[in-house]
């Protein structure tokens, strides 16, 4: 049996921590999904057992009851607004960024990059004042603004990676053929783009799903909660009740519809994230 090297010591430790884990995870998140279909007394009389009847009334409960389904309207809503409106801020921006040289082009790059460095909670306050001044606050306009900008930075800085990878003989052939610049932008170099864009809403929708800071500054109307929040107020009361089956169920819905996602989309998103990264 061949002895490990000293220097294959940490590899090897990394992979032991990474792989229990993931046995962990696994674990907790099976008992959460089994308890979720007991009652709050079936789980304290004995973790390890089965449900006696497998029901889904405490999914049924928090989707009506507490109101969880609307909480997840207000996200998919919220999150699909922000995620097209940060495209359509940001190609454009990036496409004249990458393609195009003009005065003091590397300082605006330079200030976008910046605005990734920058924690959005250190602006909260002159933030909150904006957003009363001109009446944004507690609205779906407001939030899905915020979510907008404090994204736009990254995807511009991702999306610009796609654009300079893209031959720029091919915007130059459809100039010569008679296109405008308008028109090369949106036949050519918008669906040559396309794996950039797609990472770039991928990461946009799973920040913003799971977002609760922004919201938790600026939505207080119970009606306009998101999931994060919703998930937030559910936590709490059900802490109070005692009903820990309701809360499980609760966690569930909110976890694996967005677990789900991120394994269906992983593999798209990664390999954008490192060819744009890759090229900017």
């Amino acid at each position: 049996m061949r002895r490990l090297r000293l220097s294959e010591w940490p590899r090897y430790l990394v992979s032991i921590f990474l792989l229990l884990w993931i046995v962990f995870t696994v674990f907790i998140s099976a008992w959460l999904f089994v308890s979720s279909f007991k009652s709050t007394r079936e789980i304290f009389q004995g973790m390890w057992k089965l449900p006696s009847k497998w029901t889904l009334d405490n999914y049924v409960r928090v989707l009506r009851d507490f109101g969880l389904a609307r909480y997840m309207a207000n996200s998919l809503f919220v999150v699909t607004v922000a995620t097209l409106l940060v495209q359509i801020l940001s190609t454009p921006v990036a496409y004249v960024l990458a393609r195009l040289k003009f005065p003091f082009s590397p300082f605006v790059l330079l200030c976008f990059i910046a605005g990734i460095a920058i924690p959005v909670q250190t602006i909260y306050i002159p933030l909150y004042l904006i957003m009363k001044e001109i009446a944004l606050v507690d609205t779906y306009t407001g939030i899905i603004w915020l979510y907008a900008i404090t994204s736009v930075p990254f995807a511009i800085y991702l999306l610009i990676g796609f654009f300079r990878s893209i031959p720029s003989t091919l915007e130059e052939a459809a100039l010569i053929d008679g296109a405008s610049a308008g028109q090369a932008f949106l036949k050519i170099m918008l669906p040559m783009a396309r794996p950039g864009i797609i990472s770039s809403s991928i990461y946009v929708f799973i920040m913003t799903w799971k977002e609760f800071e922004l919201a938790l500054v600026f939505l207080s109307l119970e009606e306009k909660k998101t999931l994060s929040l919703g998930l937030y107020s559910l936590i709490t009361r059900l802490t109070y009740t005692g009903d820990w089956a309701g809360l499980f169920a609760g966690v569930i819905l909110v976890v694996v519809p967005s677990t789900i996602f991120y394994i269906l989309v992983a593999r798209h998103f990664i390999s954008g994230i490192t060819a744009g990264i890759g090229k900017s």
